[in-house]
C-alpha cells in the first residue's frame, strides 16, 4: 500500500517540475556584451570595428528579450537613439547607468531597426534589427574584422505555446496512474 502515496508524490513532483520548466519554451533571448575598454576613449579599438556592443548589429525575432551585459570596468547606458542630438533619445528604452557586471534587459515586441548608444560614451553605438524569420533585414552587416571574433550569442528556443505544458502534464499524470494501477511499465 506504500506505492499509492509514492505514486501520488511522484506525480505531484513531476507536475511541479513540468510547470516550472515549461514557460521557458515559449521565450527567446539574445545577449549583447559591452566590451572591456569600450568606454576608455573615442579611439578605443572597438569603435573602428563597431563592436563596443557585441554582436553589432544583432538580428532578433519580434518578442525577443535582448540582454546587455556590462563587461567593462566603467558604467554605461543602453539608450535608444542615433546620437545625443536625437530628439527621441531614450524614448523607446533607456537603461540608466549599468555598473560593471550588471545587465539591462528589453523585449522588442515590434519589427523595425532600433539604433542605440551609450549616452555617457556616445561613440559606443549599436543596432537591433527586429525582423520576422522569413524576412531579410534591409541593412547590410559589416564584414567582421579578421583579427576579432564576434560570435552570435542569439539563443532561439522553439515556441510550443501555453497548451504544451498542460498536455505534457496530462501525459505524465496518465502514465503515473497507469503504472500505479497495473504495477508495471507499459510495453509499446
Amino acid at each position: 500500500m506504500k506505492s499509492k502515496p509514492f505514486g501520488a508524490l511522484f506525480g505531484l513532483l513531476a507536475l511541479v517540475a513540468i510547470l516550472g520548466v515549461a514557460p521557458a519554451f515559449g521565450q527567446t533571448s539574445s545577449e549583447v556584451d559591452i566590451q572591456a575598454g569600450a568606454g576608455s576613449s573615442a579611439s578605443a579599438a572597438c569603435t573602428t570595428t563597431h563592436n563596443c556592443f557585441s554582436p553589432n548589429p544583432i538580428t532578433v525575432a519580434p518578442g525577443t528579450e535582448v540582454e546587455w551585459k556590462n563587461g567593462d570596468t566603467l558604467s554605461h547606458t543602453v539608450t535608444s537613439g542615433k546620437s545625443l542630438d536625437d530628439p527621441n533619445l531614450g524614448s523607446v528604452f533607456d537603461s540608466g547607468m549599468i555598473k560593471k557586471g550588471a545587465e539591462f534587459k528589453f523585449t522588442f515586441a515590434n519589427a523595425g531597426t532600433y539604433d542605440y548608444l551609450c549616452s555617457v560614451h556616445p561613440w559606443m553605438t549599436g543596432e537591433v534589427i527586429v525582423a520576422a524569420a522569413s524576412t531579410t533585414p534591409s541593412t547590410t552587416t559589416p564584414a567582421p574584422n579578421p583579427t576579432t571574433t564576434t560570435p552570435d550569442n542569439t539563443t532561439a528556443v522553439p515556441e510550443f505555446g501555453p497548451v504544451a505544458s498542460i498536455v505534457l502534464a496530462i501525459a505524465v499524470m496518465s502514465m503515473v496512474v497507469f503504472v500505479a494501477k497495473t504495477r508495471g511499465i507499459p510495453k509499446f
